[in-house]
């Protein structure tokens, strides 16, 4: 899961720094901003921040943080799953191919005819 801050509007209540300290914190400026390893990430010119990836085990966390946000800035992803790999095809049948029976039904029925 990733997470990024729309800056903007954001509102500076800090609740997500307090509740998810490993991912969110509070800017020189009051606004909340996103940080990976101590670092915090840049903003870009749309007023998002960039992405930072959520640690694991803490997204139920981030995704609560987000819910409770009184400016809804906090934008989440989820990655998409792993497309389901395609099932193996099915190996050829290798030898004769089958043979039928009716021309031995014929031939029966003609000798029993012809008998």
């Amino acid at each position: 899961m990733r997470v990024r801050i729309e800056r903007e509007v954001c509102t500076g209540a800090g609740d997500c720094a307090r509740a998810v300290p490993e991912v969110f914190v509070m800017a020189d400026d009051g606004l909340a901003m996103v940080h990976e390893g101590g670092t915090a990430l840049g903003e870009d010119a749309s007023g998002f921040t960039n992405w930072a990836e959520v640690p694991e085990g803490k997204e139920a966390a981030v995704e609560q943080a987000a819910a409770a946000c009184p400016g809804t800035c906090i934008v989440t992803e989820q990655p998409e799953p792993d497309p389901e790999p395609e099932p193996e095809p099915e190996p050829e049948v290798t030898g004769p191919p089958p043979r039928s029976s009716i021309p031995r039904r014929i031939a029966f029925r003609l000798r029993r005819l012809f008998s």
